[in-house]
């Protein structure tokens, strides 16, 4: 009986899911290039290169293909089980396939019958079996290391969510329960509404779990935190923003646009005397959506730059978009841009 485990997520299972297109295409490309390594390994200048290398193709075509389809029908039966179990249960399957298509071609195409030269048949039949296993092995092998590979991004980009979360700046902090005890005096109004600001934007960033949130809800918290600061920056910080309503409800990763309008702030209208405008925008181009937060540059910033939380973001956006996803920053003498391209995925869309 073999041990049974809860079926894996698609992102959890080493198998690639072989009903799609992309891997598809993938299969039928290395098969190709098989092909043409053993017709060239096993080329005979008495041979006919072309239909060598058609034999190849045609054989290995069908094996690969044979096989692919039968672990795109069992992948879900397949992922109920350890990766240990389920990629030897793949491997019974390429051997399986090869030994079918062997038998078919012994039998039916060269017209051998079955009770004769059983050792040439039993060498062929051997021979089909060990290349198709290493290949077949080597692949499995590939996939479940590239699968580690991804769970290791993951697992990487979630402790930096972490980190992220917990790294509101203490001198924010400071500064905000300074302004708001200041208030509580001159303006207790002011200071309460200070005060729910500074505990919606501390609950958002700390207690949300979730890969991706509605951009509303993190441009929300990004405002959050703005008028905090407009509270102790006053007439020196601006605000322009221009949001496409399609824009709204498009999921994109928490707290990546809060850091960005963190870093204008702190890296920039602080910075200037005169202090400048925050500048965000956000619009659809195609099937992506653009955000970009702009900002007045300090000829001479007395902070490191950008770079931890554009690090952070820009692995995140990796992980979850394969690649997809792009963070691109542009600076001059006197406004740094920061742009982030994400792919379209609506709020009411099934996970």
């Amino acid at each position: 009986m073999l041990p049974v485990k809860k079926a894996k997520d698609a992102q959890e299972f080493f198998l690639p899911d072989f009903c799609q297109p992309q891997s598809l295409f993938l299969v039928v490309l290395v098969g190709e290039l098989l092909a043409v390594i053993f017709t060239l390994l096993n080329f005979q200048p008495q041979a006919n290169l072309w239909n060598l290398l058609g034999i190849y193709s045609i054989s290995i075509q069908i094996i690969a293909l044979i096989s692919v389809s039968l672990l795109c029908w069992l992948r879900p039966w397949l992922a109920k089980y350890s990766d240990w179990v389920s990629g030897a249960l793949s491997l019974s399957v390429i051997l399986f396939a090869t030994l079918v298509f062997t038998y078919v071609v012994i039998r039916y195409y060269w017209q051998i019958p079955i009770d004769l030269t059983q050792q040439a048949q039993s060498n062929i039949f051997l021979r089909h079996v060990l290349i198709a296993g290493l290949i077949g092995a080597v692949a499995l092998r590939y996939f479940y290391l590239q699968q580690q590979y991804r769970q290791k991004l993951a697992s990487e980009a979630s402790a930096r969510l972490e980190a992220l979360q917990a790294r509101i700046r203490p001198h924010f902090l400071f500064n905000s329960m300074n302004v708001i005890a200041s208030l509580t005096r001159i303006d207790p109004a002011k200071a309460e509404a200070a005060i729910e600001d500074l505990s919606d934007l501390f609950r958002a960033t700390l207690e949300n779990k979730q890969d991706l949130i509605p951009f509303s809800e993190e441009l929300q918290n990004a405002e959050r935190y703005l008028a905090i600061e407009k509270i102790r920056l006053g007439d020196r910080m601006q605000v322009k923003k221009s949001v496409s309503a399609d824009c709204l409800q498009v999921l994109v990763p928490p707290l990546s646009v809060q850091p960005l309008v963190e870093n204008a702030v702190y890296h920039g209208i602080q910075m200037l005397p005169d202090g400048g405008t925050v500048d965000i925008t956000a619009e659809l181009e195609g099937d992506l959506m653009k955000i970009c937060v702009a900002n007045p540059r300090a000829r001479e910033p007395s902070h490191k730059g950008h770079g931890i939380a554009l690090k952070n973001i820009g692995q995140r956006l990796e992980v979850i978009y394969s690649g997809k996803a792009n963070l691109h920053r542009r600076s001059d003498e006197d406004f740094y841009k920061v742009t982030m391209s994400i792919p379209l995925k609506q709020a009411d869309e099934s996970k």
